[in-house]
């Protein structure tokens, strides 16, 4: 049984000391809760709850459940979701997540699905305790929007999923605030792009898109912006010019080549005979007030489980034995995809 979480009164999230479970050490220290910043999680968990997954589901599910309890995030956005029946058959695989989460203490998740995207949907989970949306979290772009007669939807039927949220410092706080700090809002824009290198045409589509949204139309609410999730190219692909335009706008304070490293990794595709898996495909593109409001400049890190850590320590290469071994069982037990996480200080722009 998890122990009893304890709150502190002078922070946005709670710091619960949920360390029980087994997978829980899969997550570095310091990547877990704090009391410091506002943590926004994305993680693609590879075709989750989804009919061709339920027996490795039934291992998955609490590992995953582990994990995003160790995390303890403000708001997971996530990837590979197999989502609920239009007549109501059956729920989406999140709600399961939720539930046992909220069972265990954790906070007050509440889960929202993309309407299109069957078994592969984007979702968001955020805590209620410390997190509101202001508005409704809605598909932004409705499948075909952008879709011309006789041609690819530049989405591939995975529309991005929209939210707009308010985080907290609970009211008569004891921590020493600056005028105006007790809230911090934000937008988030979860997305999940059209793969491989045939893909390129429909994912130079989908940036422009999203660039121009991030451009023209993001400012319209006045937050903080952050478009993240699998883009499936890194971060320096060709097909992601508008948002090197973008971030070499003096007049846009656009953040993305300069958060995702390429030389770092966060898909883990195993090939037999070279042993490749160096891929940088999760990436974040993100618009601030304040430069100020980033805890790291290279906000979009990549959380590289424990064991792959101990691991590569233990080794020093990447071909190791050992460390192949190691991200085989990662990917064919957990997913093909490691997390990557935002934070953010808790302050007002």
């Amino acid at each position: 049984m998890a122990s009893t979480p304890r709150r502190r009164n002078n922070v946005l999230t709670g710091e619960n000391d949920n360390t029980s479970h087994a997978f829980a050490d899969y997550v570095p220290k310091e990547y877990r809760d704090t009391s410091r910043f506002l943590d926004v999680l994305q993680w693609n968990i590879e075709w989750f709850g989804a009919a061709k997954s339920q027996s490795k589901d039934r291992q998955r599910f609490d590992r995953v459940v582990d994990i995003l309890e160790a995390f303890n995030s403000d708001l997971f956005v996530l990837q590979e979701i197999a989502g609920p029946s239009k007549d109501g058959r059956y729920p989406g695989v999140l709600d399961s997540v939720a539930e046992e989460l909220n069972r265990r203490g954790a906070g007050d998740y509440v889960v929202f699905y993309t309407e299109a995207g069957g078994e592969q949907r984007v979702a968001m989970m955020w805590d209620r305790d410390w997190i509101r949306a202001k508005s409704e979290v809605e598909d932004l772009f409705p499948r075909g929007k952008y879709q011309e007669d006789g041609e690819k939807d530049p989405f591939a039927g995975r529309t991005p999923l929209y939210g707009y949220f308010s985080a907290r410092i609970p009211a008569g706080s004891s921590a020493a605030l600056p005028p105006g700090a007790e809230k911090f809002d934000f937008q988030v824009l979860g997305v999940h792009l059209k793969a491989m290198a045939e893909g390129a045409s429909q994912r130079r589509e989908s940036a422009e898109i999203l660039a121009d949204w991030l451009r023209n139309t993001a400012p319209l609410t006045d937050s903080d912006t952050m478009i993240l999730g699998d883009w499936n190219a890194s971060p320096d692909a060709p097909e992601w010019a508008p948002f090197h335009k973008l971030e070499n706008d003096p007049k846009v304070n656009a953040h993305f080549r300069d958060i995702n490293d390429p030389s770092d990794y966060s898909y883990l595709w195993l090939a037999n005979r070279s042993n490749k898996f160096m891929s940088r495909i999760d990436l974040n593109a993100i618009t601030l007030a304040s430069d100020d409001q980033i805890v790291d400049k290279k906000i979009a890190k990549v959380v590289k489980w424990l064991p792959i850590q101990e691991a590569l320590e233990k080794s020093g290469s990447m071909t190791n034995k050992e460390v192949v071994a190691v991200l085989r069982e990662v990917k064919e037990t957990i997913s093909d995809h490691l997390p990557t996480l935002a934070r953010f200080y808790i302050r007002q722009k």
